[in-house]
């Protein structure tokens, strides 16, 4: 068993919106105890002093576009219109490959950033593909990011609305 110890840390309780002095002992990637400081923990586990800091659930991006991770900062001043009207350039002709790459570098993002858990609205072009969507969740399960990943389509075209 692979034990992390986390200790000295404030703890955010989500109920009262308050945070305590707790530590925190993981099992296995899993939370075990949340315990006062000074929990007890197996000899051998890892122990990360998170004096100062404030420990806080994992957010979640209930909104994103992973596709688009490959062109940021790609047209610092286009307007939506310009960035939809550009979508089938700027997402098509994409391999498995590039469609992993981009929900990867999506998910090393949001990680950084705090976010465990994306619902992610990928676009395909000209349609969604069983194999680019599976491309993509196993982008985002490899990166241990929780996800759910909907094809974005529409019943008009951008030109049509």
């Amino acid at each position: 068993m692979t034990y992390t110890l986390i200790t000295n840390g404030l703890v955010l309780d989500c109920e009262t919106s308050t945070a305590t002095a707790a530590d925190i002992l993981i099992n296995q990637g899993r939370i075990e105890t949340v315990g006062p400081p000074g929990i007890e923990a197996p000899h051998d586990a890892a122990v990360i002093d998170a004096a100062e800091r404030l420990i806080i659930p994992g957010l979640i991006n209930s909104h994103t576009h992973g596709h688009g991770s490959l062109y940021k900062g790609g047209g610092d001043r286009w307007t939506l219109e310009l960035l939809l009207n550009a979508g089938p350039w700027l997402a098509g002709e994409r391999t498995l490959e590039h469609k992993y790459l981009a929900a990867s570098l999506a998910a090393a993002e949001m990680l950084c950033k705090g976010c465990t858990a994306v619902y992610d609205l990928y676009v395909e072009i000209p349609a969604p593909t069983l194999e680019g969507m599976r491309a993509v969740g196993q982008a985002y399960s490899d990166a241990g990011i929780r996800a759910v990943v909907a094809p974005m389509i529409a019943d008009r075209t951008f030109f049509q609305a």
